[in-house]
């Protein structure tokens, strides 16, 4: 597994490297999710409203995507390791002072120092995807890193539930402290990727700037945008899930998240799809089925969701394996469309995930007739969009390598070329 490397890892080795990315990919999720089904506790322990305890969840979305857009393009300056250490050092104390607040605002002002230290590692650690790692071996690395930002915020209120069943709100910061204490030991073994001669020579705040200089080459926006939907309904669910299964199918909560835990683990099959998916078809074809794939789930959720708990777990994860299908090899596919600025193409990967993810969680909560036609209807819309934007991209004179031209870092399968040149 060595030779998957662009430069040995001295101490992590291959499998050292590949363990480092995938904790790191879980931080985010876990930060998010994991303590959420301790809020009500929190709002009786700091004897305040749920207005300000929501504050702690607010302020962490807000200055996770703020670290996402400055840390990206300050590691094209100053190497990966550095502000991947800085990062994850800043994200272990803040969780402990999070466990140990001793009131409610401090709780908040240590969420937001939290997130800004998970955005660095959000950022950098997809940037080290392209630094370390050969071009066709990429997606496969991609698609063991990737799942976990699917599965992770549906596993973390089950594994935040169960922490509660044997200790109370604090137990979680200290959870996630431990994590991030695992990562910030992995990130001193780390041997930097990025080589000096090929970092950002200008200033600090001229490498914030080449988030501009990305965000202007159309390939790469457009076809972020267009994968980017698939968070609008996933992140959607995660918001009213407890709501459909408990209030409206009327589960316990043990029950709701067997359901929870299930559609989490079955998801973690999507980016196997596309690994084997690869060697018979193209990306470009691939896309345009799993949009039309996704979008009939959503129209099925409509039609028979509201029968049973079975039916609408069965129509969200069919829509769920789709999108954890895209994640991997449309990442590759974007950090493709950058020769340099890897740090900057990688903030703006995630920052587009999280704010389409935000803007789910808001509309899930509109007056629906109820939350299952909500998520269903916000499937169809997502992905009606998607489709026509789709088409129009693959009409449009606007390039996007290893979908409309050839791919440098394509697998060379035979087969696969000849369709994508169709």
């Amino acid at each position: 597994m060595n030779r998957w490397l662009v430069q040995p890892q001295k101490y992590l080795g291959p499998f050292g490297l590949v363990a480092l990315l995938v904790v790191t990919s879980l931080v985010t999720p876990l930060s998010l999710d994991m303590y959420t089904p301790a809020v009500p506790h929190m709002t009786e322990y700091f004897e305040t409203d749920a207005g300000t305890v929501n504050l702690t969840l607010a302020g962490y979305y807000l200055f996770f995507a703020i670290g996402l857009l400055v840390f990206g393009p300050t590691s094209d300056r100053y190497g990966r390791k550095p502000v991947l250490l800085a990062g994850m050092l800043a994200y272990t104390a803040a969780s402990a002072l999070c466990a140990t607040a001793p009131d409610i605002w401090m709780l908040i002002g240590m969420r937001v120092v939290q997130a800004l230290g998970a955005g660095a590692v959000s950022a950098v650690s997809t940037a080290i995807v392209k630094d370390a790692i050969i071009p066709k071996k990429r997606e496969a690395i991609l698609s063991i890193v990737q799942v976990m930002f699917v599965v992770g915020p549906v596993l973390a209120p089950v594994v935040g539930a169960l922490i509660l069943q044997v200790a109370d709100w604090h137990m979680t910061f200290w959870t996630l402290s431990g994590i991030g204490l695992v990562c910030a030991v992995l990130s001193l073994l780390y041997r930097e990727t990025l080589p000096t001669q090929a970092r950002y020579q200008g200033t600090v705040f001229g490498s914030i700037a080449q988030l501009g200089t990305v965000a202007k080459n159309k390939g790469f926006t457009s076809f972020l945008c267009i994968v980017g939907l698939y968070n609008l309904p996933f992140m959607a669910y995660i918001a009213v899930g407890s709501y459909i299964y408990i209030t409206f199918f009327g589960l316990s909560e043990l029950e709701y998240s067997y359901f929870f835990a299930i559609a989490a683990l079955l998801t973690a099959i999507g980016p196997l799809i596309w690994l084997k998916a690869s060697r018979y078809v193209s990306a470009r074809r691939f896309t345009t089925i799993i949009i039309v794939i996704a979008l009939a789930s959503g129209i099925a959720m409509m039609m028979v969701g509201e029968i049973s708990p079975y039916l609408f777990c069965a129509t969200f994860l069919v829509f769920a394996i789709m999108e954890a299908c895209v994640r991997p090899y449309s990442t590759n596919i974007l950090l493709s469309q950058q020769e340099g600025d890897t740090g900057a193409a990688s903030s703006l990967i995630n920052f587009a995930h999280t704010a389409i993810g935000c803007a789910g969680m808001v509309l899930a909560v509109l007056p629906w007739p109820n939350y299952i036609v909500g998520v269903g209807a916000i499937i169809v819309l997502s992905m009606a969009v998607a489709a026509i934007s789709w088409f129009a991209l693959l009409r449009s004179g606007i390039p996007l390598i290893g979908v409309k031209d050839a791919d440098p870092s394509a697998p060379a399968h035979p087969a696969t070329a000849a369709k994508d040149r169709r």
